[in-house]
């Protein structure tokens, strides 16, 4: 007589169900790399690896005066799109009310350190830019 086979942990059914999608296996094309050769295959075919060397050399990890700038760069692209937005609801871009917008921006406005916060980032910017390349 057969013996019944125990029910699988509902999270272990869950796992084998999440693993087997087509989703799963496009973004997840290979397991864990043994050779360099298989290296190499799983970096160039999964989307989020890609963008990274497959080899780095030990200087390339030390820092630098260069480091970070990218992601230095993004922040200050998020604080420019930010401060932007902000900006957008006093300034009006017409001959008849731009100069005074901005010096109102500059003097009346509770929020007038935001012209400034933009102005600065745009100038930090282009220097993480700059040094980043």
């Amino acid at each position: 007589m057969a013996t019944a086979k125990p029910p699988e942990p509902f999270l272990s059914r869950t796992w084998d169900y999440i693993t087997d999608t087509q989703l799963w296996k496009s973004v997840f094309r290979h397991g864990v790399p043994s050779t360099n050769r298989n290296r190499v295959l799983v970096v160039m075919t999964n989307v989020f690896l890609h963008l990274h060397p497959v080899k780095i050399r030990k200087s390339g990890i030390r820092l630098k005066f260069t480091w970070c700038m990218g992601g230095l760069t993004f922040f200050l692209f998020l604080v420019e799109t930010f401060t932007g937005l902000l900006l957008m609801f006093y300034y009006r871009p017409t001959v008849a009310y731009a100069y005074m917008d901005i010096i109102d921006l500059a003097e009346q406005v509770p929020l007038g350190i935001m012209r400034e916060l933009h102005r600065w980032g745009a100038h930090a910017m282009v220097i993480s830019v700059w040094l980043h390349m």
